[in-house]
């Protein structure tokens, strides 16, 4: 599967989304502070929100890319932080500590078990400019029905592949009864994954699983580590210690494995920042991310 296949929002749990998470900086860094995000207070019902997400996408062995998606959502008893992450599979929380096996579509089946409901709508008025002078313009999709709680129109563009990683981005967003605003962008360190000897993964790279794996992993305050295999309902989160390594025990391997099958393996160094921010007269989720991965096969 391609990289571009795998930025695909409308696919299975198991692949890639859309760049989305960007966007989500550039509002953020207008008005908000920096700190970790945390969950929101107690969810209202009917409760209206717009989100902008933009993500940089960067594959080992391929051209990095960006990608935006943004809709309007109708929340009924769904937290703002956790919508983003109930419409794209691929957007969870980075774990506390140590390593965790998780639920691909876990968000999303979390939402319908507390009896949440998501009705989306296209965001239009939205563009993504690259210093290059291209751009994006998110266009509407039919968001296919996830969980039966999931359902709507998004606007959605990209991947768009960049010949270098630009210093920034431009953001404009039209909000409802006001003028547009444009955001500039600042991208944050690109986030990598390295082996124990601290060489980069690729395509070349062997990764054995006769024992715990220890990888080190680079990037920004709050980046970590996700191991996902193609088409599998579950992946692997692990939170990075003090000098960036991470060890993910083998009895995680195995069962992740063994969800699998004999499917490529995706090693995903990932940071993302969200915010809750107020765009002219309504509220706004913004988020950013950038994401950097390799695609092995892991052998026993």
């Amino acid at each position: 599967m391609s990289p571009k296949l795998q930025l695909s929002l409308v696919r299975s749990l198991g692949g890639r989304r859309p760049v989305a998470a960007l966007v989500a900086g550039a509002v953020l860094w207008l008005g908000c502070d920096g700190g970790p995000q945390g969950k929101d207070p107690a969810p209202a019902s009917g409760r209206h929100l717009a989100q902008v997400s933009v993500r940089l996408d960067l594959p080992s062995g391929s051209a990095p890319a960006v990608s935006v998606l943004a809709f309007r959502a109708e929340a009924f008893d769904v937290p703002a932080s956790d919508v983003l992450g109930a419409v794209d599979p691929l957007v969870a929380p980075a774990p506390e500590s140590s390593c965790e096996l998780r639920d691909a579509a876990g968000t999303a089946r979390a939402l319908r078990t507390q009896g949440g409901m998501l009705n989306l709508e296209e965001l239009d008025g939205v563009s993504l400019e690259v210093e290059t002078g291209e751009a994006l313009f998110p266009a509407p999709r039919v968001y296919p029905p996830l969980a039966d709680v999931v359902a709507g129109v998004i606007a959605e563009a990209g991947p768009l592949d960049l010949g270098q990683i630009p210093d920034s981005l431009t953001l404009t967003v039209a909000v409802r009864n006001d003028e547009p605003m444009s955001l500039r962008l600042a991208l944050p360190a690109v986030p990598a994954v390295a082996d124990s000897d601290e060489a980069p993964l690729d395509e070349r790279t062997s990764l054995s699983m006769t024992g715990d794996l220890v990888l080190r992993v680079s990037g920004p305050p709050r980046t970590f580590l996700e191991i996902r295999p193609f088409g599998a309902p579950s992946a692997i989160a692990c939170a990075v210690t003090t000098g960036g390594w991470v060890v993910v025990p083998h009895d995680l391997l195995t069962k992740l494995v063994a969800t699998a099958g004999r499917a490529p393996v995706s090693f995903e160094a990932v940071w993302r920042d969200s915010r809750l921010a107020l765009a002219g007269s309504e509220t706004t989720r913004v988020s950013l991310e950038a994401r950097s991965s390799a695609v092995l096969d892991l052998r026993p």
